[in-house]
């Protein structure tokens, strides 16, 4: 058991064409307990360095079948020291289209650790284990504080880091305290102070104090003037939310309304009861939203987040991230994972909520079961609303959802007039 949750993204490299032993990779390292978030095909050096920043990680794979290895890897390594990524470590494989003499090449350089050979993803697991199970929290988070407010996304994603680390803290501290019901200063709670909690060794108090020490840092941001948006986007995993989210960024990017405005993503997805880890992978649906190409990614932040035992679709650092990125002046839109009936979490944290389901959603009693449909003012999307049923559900929520808020789409056909309702219903937030 490591002592950190350890994250870790891996992607392929451009011009690459494979993809099973990155799921296979992916699968074998969310088994592990450890956090992997997949950053999908084709990624340029830009792309990779652009979510190896944001994303916070303790490490970053790459994955390449076709050649030209040695300078990609130099070339993300170099952008990384550019950039002051405190964190270089990167590993990656290819199969047996990297060479032996390759790989030592590789691993002489500084920031390269490990290329695994072919047949060696098993070995992946205690090698990141061994080298990474560090904390990712900054030593002085306050330093950090004025590039926090200037959107700085290193501090950024720092400071998202310092957050999900005092969730983790609070989460054992309630597992611990809470669970008992004890009041603070009672004789059974100061006996509770010098028992060890978590696998790092520390006590109770010392967790308490650093949980305590971390919630200060997170008051010293300072309100931005700026009028940030939230848009919380909730349903059942495989109802697309990812696809649709990135067709509205694209849209608001296109919007002479938000050409001054800057938006943040943040994707919620589940973490494993059994192993602790977590496959983070709506990353690969934002093609738009990554690529230079369709919009200004300098005014985009995408960071991915773990639940970590949280239910409700949300995770337990997600009010403290929405704080740290309202403070540098963000919009947010948040995607919740796939979430069940009575699931409501994400409604108090944004100003907009957007409920989306697909044609299986049932008959009229599945309906009346599903709270989002209950709480007024939630924008309803029916989605893949091209599949068989789409007409016998669509007719059961026109006599439940008011007109104005109820939205058919098919967000994977590109410039769907429902997404562009749902996004025409949402520029009443952009002034």
């Amino acid at each position: 058991m490591t002592k950190n949750i350890i994250r870790g993204f891996i992607g392929i490299k451009s011009n690459d064409g494979h993809d099973a032993p990155i799921l296979v990779v992916a699968d074998v390292l969310k088994k592990a307990g450890i956090e992997v978030i997949l950053g999908g095909y084709d990624l340029t050096v830009d792309k990779f360095v652009e979510a190896i920043l944001t994303e916070g990680v303790h490490f970053a794979g790459i994955s390449s079948y076709n050649g030209g290895h040695i300078p990609f890897f130099k070339a993300v390594r170099d952008r990384l020291k550019i950039e002051n990524y405190p964190f270089i470590h990167l590993i990656g494989g290819g199969g047996s289209t990297i060479s032996l003499q390759d790989i030592d090449l590789l691993e002489k350089e500084n920031g390269i650790d490990k290329i695994f050979k072919s047949g060696e993803a098993g070995l992946s697991v205690p090698f990141i284990q061994d080298h990474y199970d560090f904390c990712n929290v900054p030593d002085s988070p306050e330093a950090l504080i004025a590039d926090v407010e200037r959107g700085k996304k290193l501090a950024l994603s720092a400071f998202i880091n310092l957050a999900e680390d005092k969730a983790r803290l609070d989460s054992m501290l309630q597992e611990k305290i809470g669970r008992i019901n004890l009041n603070e200063g009672s004789e059974q709670f100061n006996r509770l102070l010098n028992e060890p909690l978590g696998a790092n060794g520390r006590l109770v108090k010392q967790t308490l104090e650093r949980s305590r020490y971390l919630e200060s840092c997170l008051l010293k941001l300072k309100p931005n003037s700026h009028q940030s948006v939230v848009i919380g986007i909730t349903g059942r995993g495989g109802s697309g939310k990812s696809t649709l989210t990135d067709e509205l960024i694209l849209r608001y990017f296109n919007d002479p309304r938000t050409e001054k405005r800057k938006v943040a993503i943040l994707a919620v997805d589940p973490t494993s009861a059994t192993s602790g880890g977590a496959l983070l992978a709506d990353r690969i649906a934002f093609m738009y939203a990554t690529d230079k190409n369709w919009v200004d990614t300098s005014r985009v932040f995408i960071r991915s987040m773990a639940s970590r035992g949280s239910g409700n679709g949300i995770s337990g650092a997600l009010p403290d991230t929405i704080k740290i990125l309202k403070t540098a002046g963000y919009d947010i839109f948040i995607e919740t994972y796939g979430t069940g009936q009575p699931d409501t979490g994400i409604v108090n944290l944004v100003d907009q909520a957007i409920y989306v389901t697909t044609p299986d959603l049932g008959g009229a009693t599945q309906i009346a079961k599903e709270e989002m449909l209950q709480i007024p003012g939630t924008l309803v999307v029916l989605n893949k609303n091209e599949l068989q049923g789409a007409r016998r559900v669509s007719s059961l929520l026109r006599g439940t959802i008011d007109q104005e808020n109820l939205f058919f789409t098919t967000a994977i056909e590109h410039n769907n007039p429902g997404v562009n309702q749902l996004y025409s219903a949402l520029t009443r937030y952009f002034h």
